[in-house]
This record gives C-alpha cells, structure tokens and sequence, in this order.
C-alpha cells in the first residue's frame, strides 16, 4: 500500500521552501479510501473540524516536525485533529517564527495508531527553512542536494517456515524514492562532477529504521564536514554566525533524525558509494533458542506486528547509493541565499539556563501473551513513580504539566531490551549525559537515539536532557514519544502541558505582628 502527498502540480511530497517570518498555507485533501474498522476511541468529539471522534485507518493529518509553532488546530495540533476521507480540504495556517533555526525539517502524518503504516507507505517529505548558509558560511554558494530515506515493507520477505536470515533486513530502504531492495540492492545513482564540493541535507524519513550513514571512496570511509542536525546549525544559540563544523567519518541518524554536511565529492576513477552500516537495535540471539547468549531469560519482546524483533528490526548494512563522476555531470542548484538576516532570540542560551525541576521516565514494554513470544507487545513511556500505562487517546488528562517560561532536565532510561528514539514536539532540546557521563554537545536535538539493556548491566541505558518551554507559542498540549512508529502506535507516547505562565500575585500580603494590649496576633 502507498500513502502519496500530490500536490496540485502533479509532484509528489514536495520538498517545501520557507523562510523565518513566512506564513505557510497548506490545504490537505484526504483521498484515502481504506476500510474504517478498526476504530479506536478518540478522546475529543467536538463539533469543531479539529476532533471527528473517529480515529481509523481512513484518518490522517499532518505533523510539521521540528518546528517550534503552536500545537492549536490548523497549525501542529497531533492529539485531536483528524482528516477523515469525507471532509473537505482542510487548511492548515502556520507562521514560521523568526527565530526559527534555518535548517531541514519534514512533515509527514501523526494518526495515533496508523502513523507507522501511511510512514511506511511513503507519506513523508521535507520542509527547508532557508538561511543556513548566514549561519554557516562554509555552506554558502555550494550545489545542494536534498535526500529522503524512507523505509517500506519487505518486497521480498523469506518464506514463513524458513530459518532467520541474518542478512535480511527488517525493512527495505528507499532514497528519493528509488526503492533499493533486499536482497540485490540495485543502487541509485548521483551522477556528480570530479571533486566536487557540494552541500548534502539527508532526512531519515524512516518509520521505524535506524541508518548509520557512511561514504566510502574505494571502501574507505570519507569524513563529512556536518554543519546542522534535527534542523540546528551546530553551535546556534543566539541567532549569530558560528561556523562551526564536524567532520564525522559516519552518521548515525535515528528515524526522524536529519543533518546537513559538506561533501568533497570522488576524482574520476573512483568507486564511491552511500552505504548505511549495521546498526544493533537489540542483544545478539542465538540461532537456535532466541535467547541472549548464555541466558535462561526469554527472549525480548516481539513487535507490535506480532514478528520476532530479530527479523522485525534487523539492520544489517547494506549500500544505497553509487556516486558516477562525469565531467559534464549536470550539477544541482546552488543553495539558495535570503537576505534576512537571521532570527535572534532574546531569551539566554538553552545550556547557560538552570533548570526548574528534574524528571525520570523510562521506557518498557509488555507481552500482551507472556506465554507466546511472538504475541503482540505494548509499549510504555513512563514518568517514575507512576504506573506504566499505553498511551490513551480517548483520555483527556495530559501526563504532566509545566509552565511556559520553565526549563526542566529529563533523565530516560531504557529499561527494555530494544532501542528507543525519544522525541518531543514543539521544542528542541540538549544533551546534557550519557549513560550518566557529562557530554559537551552544545546543539539542539530533536530526536536522540536511547540504546537497549542487554538484560544484564546493573544500570539501565540512559540520557539527560535539557527541555526547553519558554516560548510562549507553545503553550498547549502536544506529545513525546519514541519515533520508531511502531513503538509510538504500540501506546509508547505521552503528551505534555504546557500552561499559560504563573502571573506574579497582586494580592497584598501582610506578616502577622503581636499586638502588645491584647497578647494576640493582629495583621
């Protein structure tokens, strides 16, 4: 099954172009005609066109991940709004906030329950907010390429009886569409000058897939020269110019996560290919007793598709592209310059700011049948000291609250035997630890890859952040969740509050005084 954005101009998931301060109008007409059971409880049947109280396979609409905009209907509201076959079009109206981080964003939609299938299904695309070369110099004037992973269903799964493949990954994997399938990988190609510099922006648009991009010129991996990820130049805080760069020698890039790099591109004559390495999603098996090694325990969880995670969620490496030099290559369109300056916060940087609280959540999962290992699995995120429970949309309650103005530290810990991508809408955020040891990563993040316990370390797998909610654009309620989108419509998903500011008291107070006639207190 293909889920396809059309524009009106026949193409299909525009990339979209926006700079800081634009107004964005998008009209979304959904076609889909797919059956209507199952239908999961939705918590808001307003009479507005925001909550239909359906939630179906048939249901979609849009979320603009990254962007720090409202979470009201028409602009990024996820939790209520839904688009069933039967509306009209429906007209979603955002402003791009001037201080926004120039940089490469996407959409793609956020039904809860159904998200991973129309991901899947190819319903993703890019959304470039302009600028980034008055951020980052070195990109300026460079040919641009833009590259859009996506990960789809098997074209050619192995028979049911048949043994684990090691080598079969868990999905196929596309770039721009170009379908690269197990097990042959035909190559796409990116026809390209010799040596040449160019700009490279690469989205993992993937439900449920982890990449770990690397370039090999005659299999030896290149360094990138990485200037922005999940959307944010390196080093932006204040809206000046930094210049900064990181030359990585691969890319790990969780689904959802995106970065933006300097490629110097092959000499003639030499074999140049994209390639994405293995990457472990969980404990190693053994063949024979789908146990860890060594391990009376039974094996983890299997996925919510009802498939043993050690197929599900294989990633072997695998190639994904050829790089062909040729001299009289058609090179692609310089980056584009806006003469903007860019946006400027007066609010102090994220890392210089103490936080007002600290959290923990933590993510598990559940066998629906404990005695059947390839039962069905739910799925939990949840805040320590609370219950886990799956995500609910039919309950009106927000997990926890906070209010606009605070800054808070999250720890999460993973306490399943899989990874975790976690991600927050709205809002950015930074990495302050890992597995408890400070890091010196001063860049906003999106999404962060939260590694798997191995089922016999004494402490669980963990990260600290730092959450930011001081833009008041961002008062409401919207999610945080893992973005493998079967783990998210599995129930591991809460949503968050985020409260008009406390306003300061204009109450009067007075402290009590002894009244020395009476022996009494008096105001």
């Amino acid at each position: 099954m293909r889920y396809c954005y059309i524009a009106s101009n026949g193409s299909q998931s525009p990339t979209l172009r926006v700079s800081p301060g634009d107004l964005l109008v998008l009209k979304l007409k959904n076609d889909l005609s797919l059956p209507a059971a199952p239908v999961m409880a939705h918590a808001h049947s307003s009479s507005d066109d925001c909550g239909s109280g359906v939630m179906s396979p048939a249901s979609t609409n849009l979320h603009f991940h990254g962007l720090a905009v409202p979470p009201v209907c028409h602009q990024d509201e996820t939790v209520r709004t839904l688009i069933q076959p039967s509306d009209s079009a429906f007209e979603y109206r955002l402003r791009i906030p001037a201080g926004t981080p120039p940089g490469l964003y996407w959409y793609h939609p956020h039904p809860h329950g159904f998200s991973e299938e129309q991901v899947l299904g190819g319903a993703s695309g890019a959304l470039i907010v302009e600028g980034i070369e008055r951020a980052n110099r070195a990109a300026a004037g460079l040919p641009e390429r833009v590259f859009i992973i996506r990960d789809e269903k098997l074209q050619n799964p192995r028979p049911a009886n048949a043994a684990p493949d090691p080598n079969q990954p868990g999905k196929d994997l596309s770039i721009n569409f170009i379908p690269v399938p197990y097990p042959t990988y035909p190559l796409a190609i990116i026809p390209m000058k010799p040596s040449q510099r160019e700009f490279w922006r690469v989205l993992n648009a993937s439900a449920d897939t982890y990449l770990d991009l690397k370039l090999l010129f005659n299999g030896k991996p290149q360094f990138l020269g990485v200037i922005a990820l999940d959307g944010a130049p390196i080093g932006y805080s204040d809206g000046a110019p930094r210049d900064h760069i990181l030359w990585e020698s691969h890319l790990a890039l969780p689904p959802a996560g995106r970065a933006e790099f300097i490629v110097n591109g092959p000499p003639s004559g030499v074999d140049a290919r994209l390639i994405t390495q293995a990457v472990e999603t969980g404990p190693v098996y053994d063949a024979d007793s789908l146990r860890p090694p060594n391990s009376a325990t039974a094996a983890p969880a299997a996925s919510a598709t009802g498939a043993n995670t050690s197929d599900d969620d294989n990633t072997p490496a695998r190639p994904l592209a050829r790089v062909e030099v040729f001299p009289d290559a058609v090179e692609p369109a310089p980056l584009p310059s806006v003469s903007l300056p860019l946006g400027s916060s007066e609010m102090p940087p994220l890392m210089s700011v103490q936080p007002v609280r600290e959290r923990k959540f933590y993510f598990s999962e559940k066998l629906q049948n404990p005695a059947d290992p390839n039962s069905a699995t739910t799925f939990y995120i949840t805040e320590e000291g609370k219950t886990p429970e799956a995500y609910d949309p039919s309950s009106i309650a927000p997990n926890i609250t906070v209010h606009q103005g605070e800054v808070e530290d999250w720890l999460i810990e993973n306490r399943s035997q899989e990874t975790h991508a976690f991600h927050i809408h709205q809002t950015h955020f930074i990495v302050l630890q890992r597995h408890g040891v400070p890091v010196d990563e001063p860049y906003l993040r999106d999404t962060i890859n939260v590694p798997y316990w191995d089922g016999f370390a004494p402490q669980y797998p963990s990260i600290k952040l730092r959450l930011d909610f001081r833009d008041p654009a961002i008062v409401g309620t919207f999610p945080y969740h893992c973005h493998i989108l079967q783990h998210e419509d599995g129930g591991m998903m809460g949503t968050i509050e985020v409260l008009r500011a406390v306003q300061a008291s204009r109450t009067r107070r007075f402290a009590p005084a002894a009244n020395p006639a009476s022996g009494k207190l008096s105001p």
